[in-house]
């Protein structure tokens, strides 16, 4: 198995959203000489920002040295990708398409009924995934 890096994916994930435009996700990975380059280009208009967030929202993301980030309470391992729930869970969450993806059908009827809980409940389903919290309806980490 693969050490995992020191950092951890949740607050990349957060830096990245909030600040990407600015590198600090970059920075916070050891890896100066790419956020000052996003820095100087603002996220390369906003193009490199946007994809940094999504790869860090999939746990696609290495430090520097080229381990993958720490993800937090990590249990177990399942056959669903966290990937694929996040890019789900951005595109679909208000539907629900997240929840089913993952077995938990009555939690993706009452999200496709509620319209994601009015956005709100789709919004934490995309954070809690992108953060690497996300598990499956057995309770499982999800596989990056």
């Amino acid at each position: 198995m693969e050490q995992q890096s020191s950092k951890s994916q949740a607050p990349a994930f957060l830096i990245s959203m909030f600040f990407g435009i600015l590198g600090f996700d970059r920075f916070y990975l050891g890896q100066p000489v790419l956020g000052i380059l996003k820095l100087v280009t603002c996220g390369g208009l906003g193009v490199w920002a946007f994809i940094d967030t999504l790869l860090i929202g999939m746990g696609a993301v290495r430090d520097s040295e080229g381990r993958p980030l720490h993800r937090p309470g990590s249990v177990g391992m399942s056959s669903k990708s966290q990937g694929v729930t996040f890019l789900l869970a951005l595109f679909f969450g208000f539907i629900g398409a997240d929840q089913f993806y993952l077995g938990n059908i009555v939690l993706g009827i009452l999200k496709l009924v509620s319209c994601g809980g009015l956005g709100i409940w789709a919004l934490i389903d995309f954070i809690i995934t992108g953060i690497g919290a996300r598990r499956d309806s057995e309770g499982n980490s999800l596989a990056v």
